[in-house]
This record gives C-alpha cells, structure tokens and sequence, in this order.
C-alpha cells in the first residue's frame, strides 16, 4: 500500500488493465486446448512496475493540471484582489471627488450668498438714495410751489396796488384833465377878450403861439411856431397875449400840473375863434 500511496486511481486502473489482458489470453487459451490440444500457448507473465510511464504522464498532467487551477485560482484571487483595489480606488476617488464637489458646492453656496448679500446691500442702498432723491425732490417742489405761491400772492398784491394806483391815477388824470381844461378855457377866455381880429384876416388862416409862463402866472415870452402867413393877423394874436400879461387865476395850481402842462402852453389863432 505504501508504493501506490498517492496513486490510487492510476495504480487500479493499471492492475484492471493487466488482468484484463490476462483473462482474455486465458479464455483464448482454452478455446484453443478444447480444439488443438498439441498447441500450447505461450505463457506471459505480468510483470508488475511500480510506476508504468502512462499512469506517469496521468500524474504529470493531474498535477500540470493542478498547478494550472492553483495559478489561474492565484490569477482569479490576484485579479480579484486587484479589481477590489482598483474598486476601492474607485470608491475613495468617488468619495474624494464627492467631498470635492461638497466643498465646491459649499463654496458656490457662500460666494452665491455673499453676492445676494452685496446685491441686497447694493440694492437698499439704491433704495435708500431713491428715496432720499424723492425726498430731496418732493421738497424742492414744495419749496417751488410755496415760491410760485409768494410770487403769485405777490403778483396778486402787484396787481391790486397797479390797480389802485391805476385807479388814482385815472382819477387824478381825469381831476387833473378838468382841472387843465378848466385853467385853459380861462386863458382862452382872457386872451380872446384881448384879441382884435385885423381887417385882413380870412377864414382859412391859422396862427400858433407859444406862450412860456411862470408859476405866478406871468408871461415871460411869446413865440410865433407857425405863421398864418399874414403879419398884420400874427402880430394881433401876439398882442392879445401880452396885453393879458399875467393870469393871476394859475397862481394856485399845483406845482405838478403847471411843469405839466402851462410851463409852456400852445394857443391857436382862427379868425371865426380861438381854439387850443
């Protein structure tokens, strides 16, 4: 038992074999006594190895073939060995790049956040200097209307006092108008009481004086502005008005209307009347 330790199939199979062989030369060999009996057959001794080279070569490849599994079991082990290093790389390059893109996204949250804040602060600040410009506008036009206010009350005051003022200058222009027309229909009236028309006088004549007086009413000059063209009927109105001499009746006008109006007076000569 010893000699086919560790070769028990090989060493079975090799006996199985020989005894084969040797109960098949047996049987032929009787077959053949029944039949020839002179005929004897040749003996064949079996001769047992202890290791024949087929059940050698078996083992061989038994063992090529075992050594072939263990490898390829290496080969499965060192490849699963590998793959479940490469999965881990795999794994911790996922959770790195995870942990990455955390960071990334933390940091893209906090600048996101830090902006909405800036735009929110830029934003209030607008808001804030908006609203300090509508302030600042609402009071200017409050100062502008309560200004065009002033000026419109004052315009009104303006008015109010022109048309007072228009009022009592229409009034004293209209008293100073009667007064004037009142004082010259008195020097009409002394110069025509003094006035002798000449013979040669004709209807279609006309002489104007100029009479420049002072506040007593004295005649101080008589001018002759526009002839009538006949010297006997000029040199009759320039008589008539210094034969008065002095119209006593302005001595109290006011100082106003006599600069006004009879610091010098122009007096016109017709022959059918004399007309101012």
């Amino acid at each position: 038992m010893t000699a086919f330790n560790g070769y028990p199939i090989s060493v079975f199979l090799a006996v199985l074999l020989h005894g084969a062989v040797l109960g098949a030369l047996l049987l032929f060999q009787q077959a053949e006594s029944e039949v020839l009996d002179v005929v004897r057959p040749p003996a064949v001794k079996a001769l047992l190895v202890a290791e024949n080279p087929q059940a050698r070569n078996e083992r061989v490849q038994q063992q090529n073939l075992q050594q072939q599994r263990e490898r390829a079991q290496q080969e499965q082990a060192r490849q699963q060995r590998e793959q479940q290093q490469r999965e881990q790389q795999e794994r911790d390059r996922q959770e790195q790049l995870r942990q990455e893109q955390q960071q990334q996204e933390q940091a893209r949250q906090a600048q996101l956040r830090q902006e909405r804040e800036r735009q929110e602060r830029e934003e209030q600040a607008r808001t804030e200097q908006l609203r300090e410009e509508q302030r600042r506008q609402e009071e200017a036009r409050r100062q502008q209307q309560l200004e065009q206010q002033r000026q419109q009350e004052a315009e009104r005051q303006r008015q109010a006092a022109q048309a007072q003022a228009d009022a009592a200058a229409a009034e004293l222009a209209e008293t100073d108008a009667e007064i004037t027309m009142a004082y010259t229909a008195v020097i009409h009236d002394l110069v025509q009481r003094n006035w002798s028309r000449p013979p040669s006088a004709r209807n279609d004549m006309t002489a104007v004086l100029r009479i420049r007086l002072v506040p007593t009413g004295d005649v101080v000059d008589v001018e002759i502005v526009r002839s009538s063209g006949d010297a006997a009927f000029d040199r009759a109105a320039e008589n008539a008005v210094r034969a008065v001499g002095r119209f006593t009746e302005l001595q109290g006008m006011p100082p106003r209307m006599f600069e006004r109006s009879f610091r010098s007076l122009l007096l016109t000569f017709r022959p059918e009347d004399l007309l101012n």
